[in-house]
């Protein structure tokens, strides 16, 4: 049985299990719909068995690395495509009773979802991506996410469970905060939080890497008070001479910390030493305090986390497809995706086949 809604809100989710995922979460899932992402709620029933698929027509996907031309490649046009998944996060996750489809019936209800295209599940973990592909489903790797463990004792295990060379630059990173006199502080985002300027350091960053970036602060204060009522908001703020320099919002779900915003003034030369207190090492401190296993860094950048300690898990594409020239020319983009991923592999990683 298949049913649509225009809305999560609208979902009957009783008997769901709660996402371990943030951004595959009820109330991440709200926060999109509110912010316009415009999902079709697909929920698919089999007796006591239920999973739910926020699915978006090819075509209408606007965020690049969602996009069927990136994620195939270009092999095959957008509109013969749906996407399967909330747009953003880069972690994918379908929400699930406590008696699960079976992969025949998941499989089975999206095709039937899609009518007649290519079903395509991007940024799956190995472990989901493993079920799809013992079914015959082709997988391709699409990214790798940069996972911080949280040692029992907090910093200072971090710090003895990193080589002498990264131990000796962290400690190096940490120096430089302390000799521009840069501070820290972390408040619940909530209507104490100073948007406005926490708004402005975002837009500096976008800009710093493309500078034909055009949104003005304010475009982003809708978005910053949907995310002030997501449960386990923070924002982590960078000061120098008590001038706020430096912002990182943050999500405690489930036993992680999920990191999402970013925003530092890196016009000013001693603002730039706070960049990796404010995106590696203060998250890291603020999940120990909140008793959080890991922190979840995302995708991109790999090298560099790899460097401060995180490791990396593969990502992956699983394609519903018929067996025809479609499927085969599916089959080929992400062959050719995997091979031209945006973010290069550090050199000490072997690639994985297959999940």
């Amino acid at each position: 049985m298949i049913q649509s809604f225009p809305s999560v809100d609208q979902v009957p989710t009783k008997g769901l299990v709660p996402a371990q995922t943030l951004y595959s979460s009820t109330a991440w899932l709200r926060l999109l719909d509110h912010h316009g992402h415009g999902y079709e709620y697909v929920l698919l029933r089999q007796g006591a068995a239920r999973s739910l698929a926020p699915l978006t027509a090819g075509s209408a996907v606007h965020v690049r690395r969602y996009h069927p031309d990136f994620l195939l490649a270009d092999h095959i046009p957008a509109a013969a495509c749906v996407v399967i998944g909330p747009r953003t996060g880069y972690r994918n996750e379908l929400p699930s009773s406590g008696t699960s489809l079976t992969t025949g019936d998941l499989t089975r209800g999206l095709q039937e979802a899609a009518r007649d295209r290519a079903v395509l599940l991007p940024y799956l973990s190995s472990t989901d991506a493993a079920q799809l592909t013992a079914a015959g489903h082709p997988a391709g790797l699409i990214a790798w996410e940069a996972w911080l463990d949280v040692p029992g004792d907090g910093f200072n295990g971090y710090l003895n469970s990193v080589g002498r060379s990264r131990k000796n630059q962290i400690k190096g990173d940490l120096r430089r905060v302390s000799h521009n006199g840069l501070t820290f502080q972390v408040a619940p985002l909530d209507a104490s939080a100073p948007f406005e300027e926490i708004a402005r350091l975002l837009v500096l960053h976008e800009k710093k890497y493309d500078p034909s970036y055009q949104r003005p602060p304010s475009e982003f204060l809708p978005y910053l008070s949907l995310c002030a009522d997501v449960p386990g908001a923070y924002v982590i703020l960078a000061y120098l001479d008590r001038h706020l320099i430096g912002c990182h919002v943050v999500f405690h779900y489930g036993d992680v910390l999920w990191v999402r915003l970013f925003g530092v003034d890196e016009s000013l030369r001693e603002s730039r030493s706070s960049y990796f207190s404010l995106f590696y090492y203060e998250p890291l401190r603020l999940a120990h305090s909140l008793g959080a296993r890991a922190v979840h860094l995302g995708i991109g950048a790999s090298d560099t986390k790899l460097r401060r300690g995180a490791r990396l898990e593969p990502l992956w594409t699983v394609a519903l497809v018929q067996d025809d020239e479609i499927g085969e020319q599916v089959r080929q983009g992400l062959r050719s995706r995997s091979s031209d991923l945006p973010d290069p592999l550090p050199e000490c990683i072997t690639p994985p086949d297959a999940p």
